[in-house]
């Protein structure tokens, strides 16, 4: 599910229909940091539906650093705090994605 979010998130920079724009222009970032922060969305939102380990951690790790970054942000440009209630979760449930919560079964010892 956050996968596919991030990855219409991503989209919807490049085609100018995110309502983040005018947060990026209030903290003075370039133009050009608003398309690449939606590029890492979009890499991470794919990273995170694939089926390797790895990639799935890649993601969550770059989903976790655009969620630190929305934060930051939040916190530069004096936002409500009810404002980041969002990105900290998000940002939580990426950090809780990268680790391996796999169980490894022990081999059966026979008696």
């Amino acid at each position: 599910m956050v996968g596919i979010s991030f990855i219409i998130i991503g989209l919807l920079k490049f085609i100018s229909l995110d309502e983040t724009e005018p947060i990026f222009e209030q903290a003075h970032y370039p133009k050009w940091f608003y398309y690449s922060v939606g590029t890492v969305e979009f890499i991470g939102g794919i990273l995170l539906l694939m089926t390797a380990a790895t990639s799935r951690r890649l993601g969550s790790i770059l989903i976790g650093i655009i969620m630190l970054g929305a934060i930051v942000t939040r916190y530069l440009i004096n936002d409500h705090y009810t404002h980041f209630i969002l990105p900290a979760i998000i940002f939580l449930i990426a950090i809780l994605m990268s680790f391996d919560f796999e169980t490894k079964e022990k081999p059966s010892e026979e008696q």
